[in-house]
């Protein structure tokens, strides 16, 4: 390389190496850098030098040390290996999106009148569940303990909701879940098969209906 060649260069890497720096793919980095430099006319033999300290001197992690290395570190990229603009040159962040509330529905074909068991009306008769936490875990209590079903999900509860004509949650999922969290009655680790806890029985058992003072 001429030294008018090495001169011109050299006054340009700046804005190239602000140019390129805009990208985080590998590949197109080094596309961009020889777009860039070949507009300049300037024969590529003898800028690798130039090259890695001016990145250096513009935020690349690359230092004078390294100039033989590869002057575009792997970086991070699209599914599809397109390249990602970065943080300064994105218009706006992507927003993590809220997740939506599921509609659940209520299973049907519940006996809740078991032949030889007691019913789940009468059930509540017995235990009056008062609030929204002890509605649940009666509900989930009844169907573990006396139907002796394997699998509970929201929808069973739903369906003892509308049995015992009760007012529905508006998100039966997060209630309880927070009934979980906040009692350690239920277990909710796996929404398609609640389970109540031996703290959770002990409370029917023995708590229920509420002892008022």
């Amino acid at each position: 390389m001429g030294e008018q060649e090495f001169d011109k260069l050299l006054d340009a890497m700046p804005r190239i190496a602000e140019s390129i720096n805009a990208f985080t793919s590998k590949e197109v980095q080094r596309k961009a850098f020889d777009a860039l430099v070949g507009a300049l006319n300037i024969s590529p033999a003898g800028f690798e030098e130039v090259e890695a300290n001016s990145l250096a001197a513009n935020g690349s992690e690359i230092d004078s040390a390294s100039a033989t290395e590869d002057p575009f570190p792997e970086s991070s990229q699209s599914n599809g290996g397109d390249a990602i603009i970065s943080d300064a040159n994105t218009p706006a962040k992507k927003r993590r999106r809220a997740k939506p509330k599921r509609n659940w529905t209520a299973v049907k074909d519940i006996g809740f009148r078991p032949e030889g068991k007691i019913s789940f009306k009468d059930f509540i008769d017995e235990k009056q569940p008062s609030t929204i936490d002890l509605k649940g875990l009666a509900a989930v209590y009844y169907f573990e303990q006396i139907l002796e079903l394997e699998e509970i999900g929201v929808g069973h509860v739903m369906a003892a909701y509308k049995e015992a004509g009760w007012r529905n949650p508006s998100n039966p999922e997060n209630s309880l879940q927070a009934t979980s969290s906040r009692h350690h009655w239920l277990d909710t680790s796996n929404m398609k098969a609640i389970k109540t806890t031996q703290r959770g029985r002990d409370w029917v058992e023995h708590d229920m209906p509420a002892k008022k003072n």
